[in-house]
């Protein structure tokens, strides 16, 4: 039987109401570039894991070394009087721990939100981010503990 139109039986349909079948070469591609971009994705939330990780150390090394000290000065009765005769103010390293901790935490966040959404635009599928919420949450109690360090 000859072929509709004088069409080869075996080429792929070009017309507007039937697309074209993607070949094996295609499917392969697109599902690496999906794994590549998930991939991408999980790397962007360890790399924010471990500014949470770090930040969340120094913001609770940086309230607990204010404590400390204000006990210690609070037994001493004077303040602690460092090698060079400098006075070491509890509150001014404390707090600049605090600070640092919380202020590279919320720059991890602001530079995770830009990466997950350039990985959207990519084509990465939309998907709850427990890791950044958790930032958040500790971003939030850092700026808790710098007020009580300030307040206090």
């Amino acid at each position: 039987m000859p072929p509709a139109r004088g069409r080869d039986p075996m080429a792929l349909p070009t017309d507007a109401d039937s697309p074209a079948i993607p070949d094996e070469g295609t499917l392969q591609t697109r599902a690496r570039t999906s794994l590549a971009i998930e991939r991408t994705f999980l790397a962007a939330e360890r790399t924010l894991m471990a500014w949470l990780r770090t930040s969340l150390s120094m913001i609770s090394f940086g309230f607990t070394l204010a404590k400390f000290f204000e006990y210690v000065e609070s037994q001493r009765g004077s303040p602690i009087v460092g090698r060079f005769g400098a006075t070491w103010s509890p509150r001014t390293v404390g707090t600049a721990m605090v600070v640092i901790g919380t202020v590279a935490l919320l720059i991890a966040v602001v530079q995770h939100k830009r990466r997950v959404n350039a990985l959207r635009r990519e084509g990465l599928v939309p998907q709850w981010n427990l890791a950044y919420w958790v930032a958040i949450a500790v971003a939030v109690l850092g700026t808790f503990a710098l007020g009580s360090l300030v307040l206090d």
